[in-house]
């Protein structure tokens, strides 16, 4: 089974709603791939996160008929050895994330995929997440024909 990434600042919202939504969706069209995701900050007690995982995500999972998949775990921060384990590494914002790629990861800042989600205070989460799922749909459709 094939490995993806998925990257955002706190691995609270657009990476754990991407993770859950791949997954689900990826399982049930018969994708060999799982996905995994993280965040990029260095220390992710500074994004002033609360919790395992962002409500906003919860609920727009729930609300696309994605069930909760045990207890959700806690952010996780992404390392070096991250980006050589996984053949694809979606980053969910071009914009915010690539200065952050470059400063901590810069001999991987090019090889990685970028999309354009905005956080919270870019776009509401109705909005920001409509999009993501139009994105991993269409990724997931790509997978299933290749």
């Amino acid at each position: 089974m094939s490995r993806i990434l998925f990257l955002c600042t706190g691995n609270y919202y657009r990476s754990r709603f991407a993770e859950a939504y791949f997954n689900h969706h990826a399982a049930r069209r018969g994708v060999p791939w799982r996905a995994d995701s993280k965040g990029l900050a260095r220390d992710l007690g500074t994004t002033g996160n609360r919790g395992p995982i962002s409500p906003h995500a919860l609920t727009e999972l729930a609300s696309r008929g994605i069930p909760r998949q045990g207890t959700p775990r806690w952010p996780a921060r992404v390392e070096a050895p991250d980006f050589l384990r996984y053949p694809r590494v979606i980053v969910l914002s071009r914009r915010e994330h690539e200065p952050m790629m470059r400063e901590y990861f810069p001999e991987h800042s090019e090889l990685v995929e970028y999309l354009e989600i905005g956080d919270l205070d870019i776009e509401t989460p109705t909005q920001a997440i409509a999009r993501l799922a139009l994105d991993l749909d269409a990724m997931v459709e790509a997978l299933r024909g290749a």
